[in-house]
């Protein structure tokens, strides 16, 4: 993922950034959205989303207190093509992208968003900030996923007995940065998808992904920093090229040299 390829693999990639929480958001809501149209990510939506909130302690007077469903509402704001957005939320904002170019523009997009939403709420600090990206492993016809990932990443999944139904590896690294670095590899049969918590309000994926149904594997890395620091634009930016270093060092030690030379 250090450089542009032409057939590139990554299918979806989400940044999410956590700052103080804002209660009042919005009030504010007006001032950022015409901003973000600016940016040209005029698409705005809100959604109210129904939390479970369960009682801390969960007893009262030797009884159970039942957990109440509390009404929370986020904003989105899409570009025109609907391949790309932000996600607003009291303490969190998100952008996901299946339209992905280079680290370079990725993250510039993410700052003007991290940096409208500063100017309307005067954000105090960060404290967390994450990044995930999305790869599908597709062989062509006489391929197979032997040529493309890292014979530890394969399991028992090539087995000639029986039918997969999936096969998954998960490795989670604590980084010498102080990153934790998530590797999941899933292989199954079927349709390129999302995990489930990313698949509400996503961008369009790419139909280059989603027409095939064939046995392939998805490389999924996520990488996040959780410290509280008082809010700098510059520290962000750092915090997320070293989280995209870390990633991708994990996605090169996946996945083979045909496979980049597959996607060259």
């Amino acid at each position: 993922m250090g450089e542009k390829l032409s057939n590139a693999p990554l299918y979806y990639t989400v940044a999410q950034v956590q700052f103080n929480p804002i209660l009042d958001l919005d009030g504010y809501i007006p001032a950022i959205q015409a901003k973000m149209r600016e940016a040209h990510f005029p698409d705005f939506k809100q959604e109210v989303l129904q939390r479970l909130v369960l009682p801390f302690g969960g007893m009262e007077s030797n009884q159970m207190v039942a957990p109440t469903i509390t009404p929370q509402r986020r904003y989105l704001f899409g570009d025109i093509t609907g391949r790309s957005l932000f996600l607003l939320e009291t303490n969190t904002l998100s952008f996901r992208t299946t339209n992905y170019d280079t680290f370079e523009t990725f993250s510039e997009a993410l700052l003007k968003g991290v940096s409208i939403l500063h100017d309307a709420l005067r954000l105090d600090f960060i404290e967390r900030i994450g990044l995930r990206y999305l790869d599908a492993v597709q062989p062509k016809e006489g391929e197979s996923l032997q040529n493309f990932l890292e014979p530890k990443m394969l399991g028992l999944a090539l087995r000639d007995e029986g039918q997969l139904q999936h096969s998954m590896s998960e490795t989670v690294v604590m980084t010498s940065i102080g990153c934790q670095l998530i590797s999941r590899v899933l292989i199954r049969h079927g349709h390129i998808g999302l995990p489930m918590e990313l698949s509400g309000s996503s961008p369009i994926i790419n139909p280059r992904f989603t027409q095939t149904e064939s046995l392939h594997a998805i490389v999924d890395t996520d990488a996040s920093i959780t410290r509280r620091e008082e809010f700098e634009l510059a520290k962000v930016s750092a915090q997320l090229a070293a989280l995209h270093e870390e990633i991708d060092q994990c996605f090169r030690a996946t996945v083979t040299k045909q496979a980049w030379a597959s996607w060259a």
